[in-house]
């Protein structure tokens, strides 16, 4: 917690606190009040009464609080305090009591009607004991809440470093594929993977604009994509045959960064790659009410648990899915007429809650 919010927050829990107090008491005396005037009996030395017993209440409620607090009471166990409670009560309502027999009109009962003072005495023991109840269960209640507070702050600062760990392993994944395949250039042509470089370059830059940030424009997406495609195709050339099929109203929609470039990534790698004449690639977007359906179909067969390498691409993909959207999207890779289809389901943006580290 940041260093200003701690200074303010024992001034709005005091703030809090006295707040309470004065209501409920002032609430307490005008029920009261309002009681002996429809009941004709509200008379100057009443009202003396009822304003004593208004600061009698808020001093010797906030006294029981300094015992509750000093006793360290808030720590202990129900079974454990419930008489001690009880026994303060009954002692502060005798002081209570002593306290309010100074106003005129009250003090003979001290004398004259000991069955009042029995009742008084016991009146404000029941009083104090709910009272100490009550701040008992707001205690409790604020702790909970700030507990509360707490492991979500611990949640939210886990699953931003989940995701910036991921980003980081994503990062020099993709890095070393593309560098693996810039090697295979140097010796059979020099020009073009100098070309491959400099492309190179503007794939790393842009990823690095977007490591920060939570989603991006699918639009930004796709240039990434484009970019990494025609690196590989210096490499594979005429093996690589590549189509987007994505509208242009959809570009502004928004993705996790490096998602479909991930998908991308594998199917060249894992499906086109292997084989001698190479494959055919399709990245295709689509709206649907639910959201968005990303498809990235390629040549080659799927079969599930086969996967060369170590597949940490796909891994990350599944994993930031579920913490940026929840259960909310979903992926999987199908096999659909002699192709592999990677489809990915982002849902709209006013459905998914997400989870931006920056």
């Amino acid at each position: 917690m940041p260093t200003e919010q701690r200074h303010h927050a024992p001034m709005r829990a005091r703030t809090i606190y006295w707040g309470t107090q004065l209501l409920a008491w002032a609430l307490l005396v005008s029920v009261i009040g309002l009681y002996l005037y429809q009941d004709r009996s509200l008379s100057p030395d009443q009202i003396k009464v009822l304003v004593l017993f208004y600061f009698t209440g808020l001093g010797i409620s906030h006294w029981f609080r300094h015992v509750i607090i000093r006793n360290g009471w808030l720590e202990r166990d129900l079974g454990f305090v419930l008489p001690r409670l009880s026994l303060v009560a009954l002692l502060l309502s005798i002081v209570a009591f002593l306290l309010m027999a100074v106003v005129p009109g009250y003090a003979p009962l001290l004398v004259a009607d000991p069955l009042a003072i029995l009742l008084n005495t016991i009146n404000w023991t029941v009083l104090l004991f709910i009272w100490s109840l009550g701040y008992f269960a707001y205690v409790y209640f604020i702790r909970s809440r700030r507990e509360e507070i707490r492991n979500l702050r611990l949640e939210t600062a886990s699953r931003d470093n989940q995701l910036n760990t991921l980003r980081a392993q994503m990062n020099p994944h993709f890095m070393f594929n593309a560098l693996n395949g810039i090697r295979a250039l140097v010796d059979e042509d020099p020009e073009k993977a100098k070309r491959a470089i400099t492309q190179l370059s503007a794939i790393l830059r842009n990823a690095m604009a977007t490591v920060k940030r939570g989603v991006v424009p699918l639009g930004e997406e796709i240039d990434i994509v484009k970019a990494y495609l025609e690196l590989e195709h210096m490499r594979f050339e005429e093996r690589l045959r590549y189509t987007f099929d994505v509208p242009v109203e959809l570009e502004r929609e928004q993705v996790p960064p490096m998602l479909l470039q991930t998908l991308v990534e594998n199917a060249v790698r894992h499906g086109i790659a292997p084989l001698v004449n190479g494959g055919d690639l399709h990245i295709i977007a689509r709206r649907t009410p639910e959201g968005l359906d990303l498809v990235v179909r390629n040549t080659g067969r799927y079969t599930p648990g086969e996967v060369r390498g170590n597949g940490i691409g796909l891994k990350n993909t599944r994993k930031r899915l579920a913490m940026i959207y929840g259960g909310l999207a979903r992926f999987e890779i199908v096999n659909v007429e002699g192709c592999v289809e990677s489809r990915v389901h982002v849902p709209l943006r006013t459905e998914a809650v997400l989870t931006d580290p920056s």
